[in-house]
């Protein structure tokens, strides 16, 4: 039985799981935080926050979150959500979170018409690394997965801003890819289970709001994005 649990009630209603926040540590000095809908109300939320060597052992997001999409029948339902300039939520994924389940490892279940998937992640003990493993539960046809992960590379109390030294360029890896923004940063790692496509079309993503952070007068976050696909059959 989960020692904490969160029903869909609760999770839709923005005012309500905005201000419930997740954080998870490790051994390591890594965490991983965020909102239980899902949407980075903090500069330093993220899903992969590490202390990093050539600057001190400063933590730094290297992964500020990881966007899924559920395709199914020529439909898309993204299930990611972020927070833009003027209180604008797009996309709208916490709809289709039922509920949140927290023990040793937490759980996350969607729902999607017919289509059900579970999502469990947990950070390796003493390893600068998070685990995640997504379940289809239920369907009557054919799914794929697309996720799309968020790159911040950045000191958890600085925000991102577009720029020419970027690096764009990325390595390969079994059964996925490397990555790594700047200088002096290790490279950041997204591998599966199993063969994925991976697409590359770097972008910026412009004015997302960090909602706990407005009256602070740092509200406005730009972060790059490279997405990836997974496809689930």
């Amino acid at each position: 039985m989960s020692y904490l649990k969160f029903e869909k009630e609760q999770l839709i209603n923005l005012e309500y799981s905005l201000n419930k926040e997740v954080l998870r540590s490790n051994r390591a000095g890594t965490y991983t935080s965020t909102t239980i809908s899902g949407c980075n109300t903090r500069k330093y939320h993220g899903l992969l926050v590490c202390p990093i060597e050539n600057f001190g052992g400063e933590k730094h997001v290297l992964l500020s979150t990881l966007d899924e999409t559920i395709l199914e029948n020529g439909s898309e339902f993204n299930l990611g959500i972020h927070r833009f300039q003027g209180g604008t939520y797009e996309p709208k994924g916490h709809k289709y979170i039922r509920n949140v389940e927290f023990n040793r490892i937490p759980k996350i279940t969607y729902r999607v018409g017919n289509v059900v998937l579970t999502k469990e992640q947990v950070l390796v003990e003493d390893e600068q690394q998070i685990l995640i493993k997504y379940t289809l539960e239920d369907a009557t046809m054919p799914v794929k997965l697309r996720l799309k992960p968020f790159l911040a590379f950045r000191q958890i109390h600085n925000l991102s801003k577009a720029n020419m030294f970027v690096n764009r360029k990325f390595g390969k890896a079994q059964n996925g890819i490397s990555l790594k923004l700047y200088e002096k940063y290790p490279d950041l790692f997204m591998q599966f289970n199993k063969k994925a496509e991976f697409i590359p079309v770097p972008d910026w993503y412009y004015n997302i709001e960090y909602l706990k952070e407005l009256n602070r007068g740092t509200n406005i976050s730009r972060i790059y994005l490279s997405p990836a696909i997974l496809n689930c059959q």
